[in-house]
């Protein structure tokens, strides 16, 4: 028994003295190979040798060289469409310190066993640490990727030459920012160019199968400013061209003002009458609002629904009361709504002459036609004046400045059809217009005071004298003062003003 002991023991000394030997050489062999401060050599990061380098140099060397990677761009792809982004701009910092100390580390850290098979490898890759900041990347992206990550396009379609012309739908997308983030330090440390955004598809809610549907008219009219000056020719014009072509679909609200605006010589627009405050004055986009107001029974006549509609403070003359709508700041709109289940097409055209809007859709009663009938319900006459004191006129000169308006309320009568046979009539709505009275512009300049001055060369009195010997002196003296005729006429020189066909404008 005490013999199997002893050699049980000597077995374990031997193994133990194998073992002390085995960790002695391989010790040995792994010191061998490394250098007291530096790093082994056969150590590499991204093509550059670090073997012999202290940490410090090695961390200056990776500065430089990481450095001169971030120069460069990375390209970020959703299916067919890219854009590329500078490594620099979207938070990825290179951390030359610890790639410097993991490229040291080799050889040192580790069992004994990892460190001899480190230590006898002749190369070792060391990947290149960087720093990632998802804040940056996600506000860069933002921006960068602000035509590709796009909300999503309906069909659309133009009206040129009597032909509509469709533009198919567009899909949209939406990022996801925090996969794209991940998907974007793979990339780079990977050290690709190129990288895959993760978005969800969103398809258009609208497509060529529904602006298809768009052919029958629904509701048009026109009206006349053949009358009007050159200013307001201009802004009329420039406000059906702002409206034409506009596509409205399923349950949006379309607005007139939101349209057109803003009423500047930028935005196409000239100076052309209006009315404010019950008088007709110059403003940008005197006009504008003949172009709602021909839309406004346009669309009423398409059986659209009117959410925002006013009349003008004073009556107009180129549609009957109660069947305008004025524009004026962002107090006074025209706001519609296409609440049908198709969209629907506003063409609009003005030639110079007259202004023609047209609604084009889905006529899905072609039996069915509305009408509609102004009616007058009181008139209120102006009374009294309005004067402005006016210092360059004459004391006593009155002129007229602005015609009286007579004063109205009225309603609109919408009346419905079917094969030619009235089957409904109901009020559509109701206005009044104010009355206004004239106003004059009357003369306070005084008239300048005359004082006589005496005329230096005013007829003198020739005397003469005459002495003869012996004869009589006889002096005469005559005086003769011209009669003067003065006529003092003050004639107030004669107005004539035409109330504007078309005063509506921007300001009520």
């Amino acid at each position: 028994m005490k013999k199997r002991i002893g050699i049980a023991a000597g077995i374990v000394i031997v193994l133990a003295l194998l073992a002390a030997g085995v960790f002695m050489y391989l010790n040995s062999a792994i010191n061998s190979k490394l250098t007291e401060g530096k790093i082994m050599d056969g150590v590499e990061c991204d093509g550059v040798d670090l073997g012999g380098m202290t940490k410090a140099e090695a961390e200056k060397a990776l500065e430089k060289h990481i450095s001169g990677l971030h120069k460069g761009n990375m390209t970020f792809t959703v299916d067919d469409k890219k854009v590329e982004v500078s490594l620099e701009t979207l938070g990825a910092a290179p951390n030359a310190k610890k790639t410097a100390q993991e490229a040291y580390d080799i050889g040192r850290t580790g069992s004994i066993f990892k460190k001899y098979s480190d230590v006898n490898k002749e190369k070792h890759e060391v990947a290149v640490y960087r720093t990632y900041d998802e804040s940056i990347f996600k506000k860069q992206m933002k921006k960068a990727t602000a035509d590709i990550i796009t909300a999503p396009e309906n069909a659309s379609v133009k009206r040129e030459n009597g032909e509509f012309t469709v533009t198919k739908e567009k899909s949209g997308y939406t990022l996801n920012v925090d996969d794209s983030f991940d998907k974007f330090k793979e990339a780079v440390d990977a050290g690709r160019t190129k990288c895959e955004l993760v978005v969800t598809k969103k398809k258009a809610e609208y497509t060529t199968k529904d602006v298809e549907k768009i052919k029958d008219v629904m509701g048009t009219y026109t009206t006349n400013y053949s009358s009007s000056a050159y200013g307001r020719k201009v802004n009329v014009a420039n406000g059906a061209k702002k409206i034409n072509g506009t596509v409205i679909y399923p349950g949006e609200t379309f607005s007139v003002y939101k349209q057109v605006s803003p009423f500047t010589k930028e935005n196409g627009y000239e100076l052309a009458g209006s009315y404010e405050n019950g008088q007709t004055v110059q403003t940008y986009g005197g006009g504008i609002c003949q172009v709602s107001t021909t839309l406004y029974n346009a669309i009423i006549r398409a059986e659209l629904k009117v959410t925002e509609r006013h009349p003008h403070s004073m009556t107009v003359a180129y549609v009957p009361r109660s069947a305008d709508a004025a524009i004026a700041g962002t107090y006074k709109d025209l706001k519609f709504e296409n609440q049908n289940d198709f969209p629907i097409y506003i063409e609009g055209n003005a030639n110079g002459s007259t202004i023609t809007f047209t609604v084009y859709g889905v006529k899905e009663d072609p039996d069915r036609t509305v009408e509609f009938e102004s009616e007058t319900t009181s008139v209120k006459q102006s009374s009294g004046e309005k004067t402005i004191q006016d210092p360059t006129l004459a004391e006593g000169t009155k002129i007229l400045e602005q015609s009286g308006h007579t004063g109205y309320t009225a309603r609109l009568w919408k009346i419905v059809k079917v094969n030619g046979k009235e089957t409904e009539r109901t009020v559509f709505n109701n206005s009044t217009y104010m009355a206004t009275s004239p106003t004059y512009r009357v003369g306070t300049k005084k008239q300048e005071a005359t004082t006589a001055k005496e005329d230096k060369n005013k007829d003198k009195t020739t005397q003469k004298a005459t002495t003869e010997k012996g004869a009589k002196t006889t002096q005469k003296t005559t005086a003769a003062a011209p009669k003067t005729t003065q006529k003092a006429t003050t004639a107030a020189p004669k107005t004539t003003e035409k109330a504007s066909k078309d005063t509506a404008g921007t300001k009520q």
